[in-house]
C-alpha cells in the first residue's frame, strides 16, 4: 500500500482548510440545565441538576424507589416545576407513631420484647 501523499507547509502560510466565512449568523440556542435520575444505591433514586456550566449535584429532597419515579420528577421539573423541598420544621410537627396501650404480660411471653421502659424478659417456667 503506498504512502498518502503529505503536502509540505512553510510556517506562516495559511493553512489551506479555511474555514469560509458566510453570511448566515451562527446563533446557538442557549443550553438548558438539565436533570437526570441517578440510582444512589440501596433502592434509592435522586434527581441531579446539571447546570449550564459547572458539576452536576443533588440539589433536591427528592428521594425515590424505582426509576419510574425518579423519571418523573425529571420530567416535571424539566417542564419547570419547582425542586421538591421538605420543610424541616412541618416534620418535627408529624405525629409519633402510636403507642401500645395494652400491658404485656411476662408470663406469656415467648422472647424479650423492647417497651418504653426497656427490654421485658419472659418470666421462666415454675417447676413445681
Amino acid at each position: 500500500m503506498p504512502a498518502p501523499e503529505f503536502k509540505t507547509q512553510i510556517p506562516g502560510e495559511p493553512l489551506a482548510t479555511t474555514a469560509t466565512t458566510s453570511t448566515v449568523s451562527t446563533t446557538q440556542t442557549p443550553v438548558v440545565p438539565t436533570y437526570t435520575a441517578k440510582h444512589n444505591g440501596g433502592g434509592r433514586w435522586k434527581v441531579w441538576y446539571t447546570p449550564t456550566e459547572g458539576h452536576a449535584d443533588w440539589f433536591s429532597d427528592f428521594v425515590g424507589v424505582s426509576r419510574e419515579e425518579a423519571e418523573a420528577e425529571v420530567i416535571r421539573l424539566t417542564e419547570g416545576g419547582a425542586p421538591l423541598v421538605l420543610d424541616p420544621l412541618r416534620m418535627l410537627d408529624a405525629k409519633p407513631a402510636s403507642q401500645a396501650t395494652s400491658t404485656l404480660d411476662a408470663t406469656t411471653l415467648k422472647q424479650p420484647v423492647l417497651t418504653g421502659e426497656g427490654w421485658l424478659c419472659p418470666e421462666p417456667v415454675v417447676k413445681g
